[in-house]
């Protein structure tokens, strides 16, 4: 019965889409999460392929990776799922109480993840001694890897293992919580998980701008100077200093411009949501979670495109780490290898032949 009534429900208020739209629908997500799970799986294999590559640049991006991952392949599912039956919850009660709660944990250690990665760029070029070198640095970057986690969960997660409640008469999924404590919560996390992530971003590209305009002059001022002082060692090192933080600046920029987006539609509907409780009501619902799924998942899906950017490191491992997927057997190799040789050895002797002809013709 309330199977029935939950079908009637949801075919009387919500728009009718065209069967092609949700074939689309389904598709466009299907794809962003293949593409962004392949992507994030070849950058912890790229990472972990190799100790050396384990700089305090890759911690980060190792943390990230694998939180993306989580995002794309358990909690994208999930979204697919909440879209599809709005109003009934299909997982069974272990899934709603448990394994929910916790995958929300990815959410924060992938925002924070990003965060981190524009600090320590940041760090790198305006604070130089801050760069601790060798195990000190990465005993300090895993340090705050391990933070980085557990405050996500701290932040994300407790609340609703704590106070989540699953009906099994109508199978729906919910808390406990007042009305007042869950605005209080959602709110907390808009700032924690978006405001101030995002404002820490844009600080450190605000930053950076103002010192490649102050290092541009200072370089300028170097050129400026008499020929034989200008290839001077102090010039050298102000001009690698101002590729470097031009080269960082590009790189936040359009990290900036990607978290903005696309985690802005998720934070505004769970605002929305939590103060206007008939949202799931509205005859477009469908459609906005769509656009949340699309565009926050867009995020997990994109970040490899970062990583290429942000490390030279890790664009060689890639380059390394992809001919290893399509190399030969190892005997076919040698046989190819074998083969070659004699046919490049074979033209070498017909040409000398030709040669020494052409030598006893003329002579």
């Amino acid at each position: 019965m309330a199977n029935n009534t939950t079908e009637e429900v949801d075919d009387g208020i919500y728009l009718q889409l065209p069967l092609g739209f949700t074939i689309f629908e389904l598709s466009l997500q299907i794809f962003i999460g293949l593409f962004g799970s392949i992507g994030n799986a070849i950058s912890c294999a790229t990472i972990i392929r190799r100790p050396k590559v384990f700089s305090a640049m890759s911690q980060y991006l190792l943390s990230l990776a694998f939180a993306d991952l989580g995002v794309l392949m358990f909690i994208l599912p999930i979204i697919i799922l909440r879209a599809q039956f709005p109003f009934e919850w299909v997982l069974g009660r272990f899934v709603c109480l448990y394994v929910t709660p916790c995958l929300e944990t990815f959410y924060g250690a992938s925002v924070w993840s990003i965060t981190i990665i524009a600090v320590e760029r940041y760090a790198n070029i305006a604070w130089k001694e801050i760069r601790i070198g060798g195990r000190r640095s990465l005993k300090r970057s895993r340090f705050i890897v391990i933070a980085i986690w557990l405050l996500s969960f701290a932040t994300r997660s407790i609340q609703p293992l704590v106070h989540g409640e699953y009906n099994s008469s109508f199978r729906t999924c919910g808390h406990t919580l007042t009305m007042t404590s869950r605005r209080i919560i959602v709110t907390v996390k808009f700032i924690l998980h978006y405001l101030l992530p995002l404002s820490i971003i844009a600080f450190c590209y605000r930053r950076i701008g103002k010192m490649v305009s102050k290092r541009t002059r200072k370089f300028q001022d170097e050129t400026a100077k008499p020929s034989d002082v200008r290839e001077s060692s102090s010039m050298v090192n102000s001009k690698a200093i101002l590729h470097q933080t031009k080269k960082t600046q590009q790189i936040l920029r359009p990290l900036v411009v990607l978290f903005a987006l696309t985690m802005l539609p998720l934070n505004v509907f769970d605002l929305v949501a939590v103060y206007w409780q008939d949202l799931i009501y509205v005859s477009f619902y469908k459609i906005l979670i769509l656009i949340v799924a699309i565009s926050t998942f867009t995020n997990s899906a994109a970040d490899p495109l970062v990583y290429c950017a942000v490390s030279r490191e890790f664009r060689t491992e890639v380059r390394s780490l992809l001919p290893h997927c399509f190399q030969t057997h190892p005997k076919k190799r040698k046989q190819s290898n074998s083969t070659s040789l004699a046919k490049t050895t074979r033209s070498k002797e017909i040409h000398l032949t030709r040669v020494s002809t052409r030598l006893d013709t003329q002579f």
